[in-house]
């Protein structure tokens, strides 16, 4: 009995200081983030100056179709260091987002598939990219075509569905 009681306080101490740990962790994940964009502002900033200029922040896709002007809080029409980091870290959460988002559905619909009787979902690829499942490969006839559609855009986040499978008997 004194053995268990011993490793199981041994057990409870290490899950605590492994608890302990974690926002120190998600704390570091910050910090290299930001010393990441630090590197990159300073690439970007070919004058020196402290600031990006639109022409110096064309260079970063990020601020491709507007960034410039949304990242651009101050509207002195220049990036500082904080308004770079700001910008760019709220896009990259919103693209981590989506596509956390689009594998959840992915493997709601495959999940779909293998409980379907009489489908053979290890032919049918399934892809999803903005909420949009794209299904590929082949299937033994058309009945089984539509089904495939049917039970993917009856997943719950689904927009559309674009059914590129093959009947091949």
């Amino acid at each position: 009995m004194q053995i268990s009681k011993t490793i199981f306080l041994g057990f409870s101490a290490s899950l605590a200081m492994g608890l302990t740990s974690v926002p120190v962790l998600a704390g570091m994940t910050d910090e290299i983030n930001q010393s990441g964009y630090q590197r990159e502002f300073k690439i970007l900033d070919a004058d020196s100056s402290g600031k990006l200029s639109a022409s110096e922040i064309a260079k970063d896709k990020t601020f491709n179709d507007g960034g410039f002007g949304k990242a651009d809080k101050n509207r002195d029409g220049a990036l500082n260091e904080d308004e770079y980091a700001n910008y760019k870290s709220e896009v990259q959460q919103k693209e981590s987002k989506r596509i956390a988002h689009d594998s959840a559905i992915t493997a709601k619909v495959k999940s779909k598939y293998l409980i379907e009787k009489n489908f053979r979902s290890f032919k049918v690829s399934v892809e999803t990219k903005d909420s949009i499942v794209i299904l590929s490969g082949f299937v033994n006839d058309e009945a089984t075509k539509v089904r495939a559609e049917q039970i993917a855009a009856g997943v719950s986040g689904v927009k559309s569905v674009k059914n590129g499978l093959v009947v091949k008997p």
